[in-house]
């Protein structure tokens, strides 16, 4: 049964990507998160390129503003807020951060870049893109604690930039530990300049490195339910 039309527009905040592959992924999430709760929709960016997030606010009327983010760093804590100031009446949900889609479509991601869903690897270093916001860094812990737990294997955590440990660092932590296996876990939404470089420090090591996780159903259907917790108030 479909649902019931939504008067309400979707506008989906997010980074900003120089590649033409990366910007894609982000408005078919935005657009089929629309067509399943029928509704208009925009994507509105904060870095990198545009349309921006202001521009897009400002053309709209009482919007639900979904951050499409993993975490909630210094981009979701200032430049939505400060983009959203254009539009008293819009409403913004919480980031992606630990939902269970989140934990789903990652761990089908390692399942496929392991080859093969029913052997998991011995471990995973979930692999984010980095955060000067120490809040942030401990969401992505807290996602790695979850993926392990969904797996069934050990985990590490590593960040591409910013403080905290790189993906070869973890990796050879675990290996050292008597961990053969260990894939890195890709904890981007969207190809891009850091999805290419958690590709390309996989094959340094010797392992494999998960894909980015837009296009996952579960993501989009994570957007369609941030929607619908902003409308009940939840």
């Amino acid at each position: 049964m479909s649902r019931p039309a939504r008067t309400r527009a979707l506008v989906v905040a997010a980074h900003g990507t120089a590649s033409a592959e990366g910007r894609r992924a982000v408005e078919e999430c935005a657009a089929a998160a629309a067509a399943d709760l029928r509704t208009e929709h925009a994507v509105g960016y904060v870095d990198v390129c545009g349309p921006t997030l202001e521009e897009v606010l400002a053309r709209s009327t009482a919007p639900v503003v979904v951050p499409l983010f993993l975490a909630s760093g210094y981009h979701v804590r200032h430049d939505v807020p400060g983009a959203v100031a254009v539009a008293p009446d819009a409403t913004v949900t919480p980031a992606l951060g630990d939902a269970a889609e989140v934990v789903t479509a990652l761990a089908d991601r390692v399942l496929e870049a392991c080859g093969d869903p029913g052997a998991p690897p011995d471990a995973v270093v979930l692999t984010a893109a980095g955060s000067s916001v120490d809040s942030a860094r401990a969401e992505v812990v807290q996602v790695s604690g979850l993926l392990a737990r969904r797996l069934g294997t050990a985990a590490g955590t590593a960040y591409l930039s910013g403080p905290g440990p790189r993906p070869q660092e973890e990796v050879r932590r675990l290996r050292a530990a008597g961990h053969r296996r260990v894939v890195v876990a890709t904890h981007l939404l969207a190809p891009g300049h850091f999805v290419e470089r958690a590709r390309l420090a996989a094959g340094e090591l010797g392992t494999v490195a998960s894909g980015p996780l837009l296009g996952h159903p579960a993501l989009t259907a994570l957007v369609v339910r941030r929607y619908g917790e902003a409308g009940t108030g939840a």
